[in-house]
């Protein structure tokens, strides 16, 4: 049973947020001025050699005592051997190239369980601890190889929208091969995709393609994840990021109204007073008890919301190339697959569960294919706990796992992506290709916006039709929708310029 544990832990001034699944970050403390160590661990990871493995992504914020400035990010050395690893299950560090975090991982074959002690190297000395606060998190990534795939499946359905070579429907899946640019004759431009595809001066060799390796979230990104970045934030960016302001009354709703939460647990615990920001927590049941709720997938997410937690964790937008690269594998297409590699479907639906709101959640259903979609509008049905489909079981067509070990890739909340065609990733036609820039940590200080500006930004005269793209279905709609190869054109679903019931995501990142 995959479950996940959260352990906020104030010691003196370090705090510490970790996500994922029954990953903990404990018994932290600082090191002189310029380290901070802790222990770690999480279950279900592995490690092949040579080939995949899971990680957790860990970064560190600080603020002074006084509370009187933002959380900062915390550059962390790039020299992986400044980082040390004592006791546990054999872990390492591998350093960033920009220092933005680290990776915490396996360097031998084995698993589930990971442990170790790390002591971190920032980058500069900082503050006396007695005079700063500190926050370490965690975030669960699969490294996803270097390597050939393919994109589309060559479905014939008008309603499908799927990559293929040349112009017609009954074309064959197209081949990635390199990072190299893409003319105009590679992918089709299909009618019935309102242009998504359509490659007017094809595709750059600066785009990611999804053929060299990356990381990429092993879950999409919880609620309790979110609620943590919002408690990171000044009670003005705090505002934006939310759908009700950080003033109103404790147990109000954050990213919806009462009425149409759509199991969106996230609420004000403490209300924002004389400018100080609120803090937010996860009552899935409404009765001020907190904590129920953590680990559901978070929807009401606007593109905004997700590239700025995204900028601010140091992680990236996905490309739509890069979801099909982490969903199938190096594995020859399959006609309407889903994630989990076969064509075979089982719906999981939110008001059929086994411990709802609890870190165990789990459907009442189980077997091949399992998927939370098909479910139709309501405002009592939402999405599942993250990875609520892995189980004991070795099987990835039992716990809705993609080739590489991502979970949820089909069906859940849809993984909002840069897409490939019409302006090709541009904010404004021609310029502004998106290159795959990591966040830096931070955000805009006037708005609380992401600030990358070779990502499609919102903020910046709104986001352009065919920029954006939403991949993978959702626990309301129907089961086409979750299949691998299908894609969903904003202009059918306005997903992204707005906070959507069934619209979440997750982020990437370069080493």
């Amino acid at each position: 049973m995959i479950k996940r544990a959260l352990l906020s832990t104030v010691i003196c001034l370090l705090l510490a947020d970790v996500h994922g699944n029954n990953l903990s970050v404990t018994n932290m403390s600082i090191v002189g001025t310029d380290k901070i160590r802790f222990d770690i661990a999480w279950d279900n990871g592995w490690f092949i050699p040579g080939l995949n493995w899971d990680a957790a992504w860990v970064f560190v914020k600080a603020q002074d005592c006084a509370g009187t400035t933002t959380w900062d990010h915390v550059n962390l050395s790039t020299t992986a051997t400044q980082h040390t690893v004592t006791g546990g299950s054999g872990l390492i560090v591998e350093a960033s190239t920009d220092g933005r975090g680290v990776f915490i991982r396996r360097n031998s074959f084995g698993g589930p369980a990971q442990s170790g002690t790390i002591t971190l190297q920032f980058a500069s000395n900082l503050p006396a601890a007695a005079t700063t606060n500190f926050r370490v998190f965690g975030v669960e990534m699969v490294w996803i190889p270097q390597g050939n795939f393919t994109v589309g499946d060559g479905s014939t359905s008008t309603a499908h929208s799927t990559f293929s070579f040349g112009t017609s429907n009954n074309s064959m899946p197209y081949s990635i091969m390199s990072e190299a640019s893409i003319g105009t004759d590679g992918l089709r431009n299909d009618a019935s995709s309102g242009g998504q595809t359509t490659l007017h001066n094809g595709i750059p060799a600066s785009f990611p393609k999804g053929w060299n390796g990356f990381y990429c979230m092993k879950y999409e990104i919880s609620q309790q994840q979110y609620a943590a970045f919002l408690n990171s934030l000044v009670a003005a960016h705090q505002f934006i990021r939310t759908a009700n302001a950080p003033a109103s009354p404790a147990g109000t709703p954050v990213m919806t109204d009462a009425a149409n939460r759509n199991r969106n647990a996230i609420v004000i615990a403490t209300p924002s007073t004389n400018g100080a920001p609120a803090v937010y927590a996860t009552d899935l049941n409404g009765d001020g008890t907190y904590g129920d709720g953590d680990d559901i997938a978070c929807n009401y997410l606007s593109w905004a919301d997700l590239t700025a937690y995204l900028d601010w964790s140091g992680l990236r937008p996905m490309t739509e190339l890069e979801f099909e690269k982490a969903a199938r594998g190096p594995i020859p297409s399959v006609l309407t697959e889903y994630a989990w590699g076969n064509t075979t479907f089982l719906q999981a639906v939110s008001s059929a569960l086994n411990n709802p709101g609890a870190p165990s959640e789990t459907s009442s259903s189980s077997g091949n294919g399992l998927c939370a979609a098909n479910g139709g509008a309501s405002t009592t049905l939402g999405p599942l706990r993250t990875g609520f489909a892995a189980t004991a079981n070795p099987y990835r067509t039992w716990s809705g796992a993609s080739y590489w070990g991502v979970l949820d890739l089909s069906g859940n909340l849809w993984e909002q992506t840069v897409s490939c065609g019409f302006f090709n990733g541009n904010r404004v036609p021609g310029t502004y290709t998106f290159t795959g820039t990591n966040g830096d940590g931070r955000l805009a200080l006037l708005n609380g916006e992401a600030d990358e500006t070779s990502w499609p930004l919102s903020q910046i005269g709104g986001i352009p039709v065919g920029t954006v793209i939403v991949r993978g279905g959702n626990w309301e709609q129907g089961a086409q929708r979750t299949q691998v190869s299908d894609r969903a054109q904003v202009a059918s679903f306005a997903e992204n310029f707005t906070r959507v019931r069934r619209t979440g995501g997750r982020g990437v990142r370069r080493p």
